[in-house]
């Protein structure tokens, strides 16, 4: 467990830990899987006529800004359907991403952790994406009354802190072919499937964000994809990828 997760989840946890049993449970690791909780159905009752009614999920069209840079943070977000990109402008306007957010994934969690305005943007990058939002308030009146949700959400906010983690990790690399291969790794570990074997990657990113994410070109990423496959260390399809079954250990 990094030092991170000690800092976001450990201190609550110590706090409420007569609400477990037993309590060696949380000593091992095990926080992760003692009681999964859904927090994408505790954010998005949608499924309820009534929720629909009162709480109605705000739908945006690509490119549309979800928020700024130094805007007022009161809220925080969980991606419904469609993908966000977040990151931030340095003091040259350049852009750069943190990293890309689809279904079930949260954003703008400074505000629930005290923060009282953004400094990230977040930007809607497909069409039809469709938002989730509750007052930072409300979730942190949740996360004290409601352990599994105080849980998940730490959980959530600590896979966030993980995933920056990574992305810095990746661009110690100097190689663009180097940071490309760790992406890829990282991609076929969050979205595989034990199904069968050899499945096929279906990340969700094009190349231009894959790009973005490791700080090199379109084309240095499409050239490296097709250089890889040449090799015979992946296969590519529609956007998807995956490793030939002897080569797998090579990237």
């Amino acid at each position: 467990m990094s030092i991170f997760n000690r800092i976001l989840i450990y201190p609550f946890i110590q706090a409420h830990k007569s609400s477990f049993t037993p309590y060696s449970i949380i000593m091992n690791k095990k926080i992760w899987f003692f009681e999964e909780v859904d927090l994408y159905n505790i954010l998005c009752p949608y499924k309820y006529d009534k929720h629909i009614r009162q709480h109605p999920l705000k739908a945006y069209e690509k490119n549309d800004f979800i928020f700024m840079p130094n805007e007022i943070a009161s809220q925080i977000y969980l991606v419904a359907e469609g993908k966000v990109k977040v990151g931030y402008y340095d003091a040259e306007g350049n852009e750069h991403i943190k990293a890309y957010l689809g279904k079930g994934e949260l954003l703008g969690e400074t505000s629930y952790l005290g923060s009282n305005f953004h400094k990230d943007f977040a930007q809607v990058v497909s069409t039809e994406t469709r938002i989730c939002k509750m007052s930072s308030e409300k979730a942190r009146e949740l996360a004290r009354d409601y352990v599994p949700f105080a849980i998940e959400i730490h959980k959530k906010i600590a896979q966030n802190v993980q995933r920056l983690e990574r992305k810095l990790e990746i661009l110690f690399y100097k190689d663009a072919r180097k940071r490309l291969e760790e992406l890829l790794k990282d991609l076929s570990i969050a979205h595989y499937s034990d199904e069968k074997d050899n499945p096929w990657i279906t990340h969700g990113l094009t190349q231009q964000e894959m790009a973005s994410l490791i700080g090199c070109s379109r084309k240095t990423v499409s050239l490296l994809l097709n250089e890889f496959e040449r090799e015979g260390l992946i296969e590519l399809k529609n956007g998807q990828f995956r490793y030939v079954h002897q080569m797998t250990n090579s990237l």
